[in-house]
């Protein structure tokens, strides 16, 4: 065999093995449109972590991922066949053992939609995830309340941060609250162990601190004293 030609075997097995690590080309994939891709995606098994991994796809651009014990915000545009473009936000860095779903949506490179059936490629990790669709409601951003509460969007304004582990954060709107929720069905949410810094804000009803319970249907979290009167409202953010 000549040198020319066994360079030429080596150019074609080395553009064969790059095509078989990222995958079908565009013009081979099918389209995928929006409608197909918003909706509640999860594994198919149950894991043994704080929730269910699954990723929230919303019509408004925005996606919510978790992975059991953490949660990750960000945007996605679709492109021709598939191609899935994302920004990403923070997350928190608990040890989990669920699915890296935010990592799947973060690394992603194209999308196939097959009936009830999402594959997420990333060519980067050479790594296919494959997630069922879910009309679980305890599945989802809204199957938990965990996320940021807020009653405007004005600077100092009362809200809370729950996290999937349990705990909460927050602020009356003079002190710094903390502590840990438990969900107790029906939307019904239990404060424990509140904790407070003790500032005086002249002029400011910090009726937040005296939460207690909770009781949430969709986007509204309606805050309860311990003798179950309504404090106020925060909206989901």
């Amino acid at each position: 065999m000549s040198i020319r030609i066994a360079h030429i075997i080596v150019v074609v097995a080395i553009v064969l093995a790059t095509a078989a690590c990222t995958g079908p080309s565009a013009g081979a994939r099918s389209e995928v449109t929006p409608e197909q891709l918003v909706g509640t995606w999860t594994i198919d098994t149950v894991v043994d972590s704080p929730e269910q991994p699954f990723i929230d796809i919303a019509e408004d651009g925005e996606w919510t991922a978790s992975d059991g014990c953490n949660r990750v915000v960000g945007t996605w545009e679709l492109g021709d066949a598939g191609e899935l473009t994302t920004t990403a936000g923070p997350s928190t860095l608990m040890a989990c053992e669920g699915a890296q779903l935010p990592l799947a949506m973060t690394m992603a490179d194209y999308v196939v939609v097959s009936g009830e059936t999402l594959s997420i490629h990333s060519s980067a990790e050479s790594t296919v995830t494959d997630l069922v669709r879910s009309d679980d409601p305890d599945v989802g951003s809204l199957g938990l309340p965990v996320g940021q509460w807020v009653e405007s969007d004005a600077t100092g304004a009362p809200m809370l941060s729950l996290a999937v582990d349990g705990s909460f954060s927050g602020n009356d709107g003079c002190n710094i609250l903390s502590g840990s929720w438990l969900a107790e069905g029906d939307g019904s949410i239990a404060f424990e162990q509140v904790a407070s810094t003790r500032r005086f804000c002249e002029g400011i009803d910090t009726w937040l601190a005296l939460a207690a319970h909770a009781r949430v249907l969709g986007t509204i979290m309606t805050i309860e004293d311990a003798d179950g009167a309504v404090l106020g409202q925060l909206t989901r953010a």
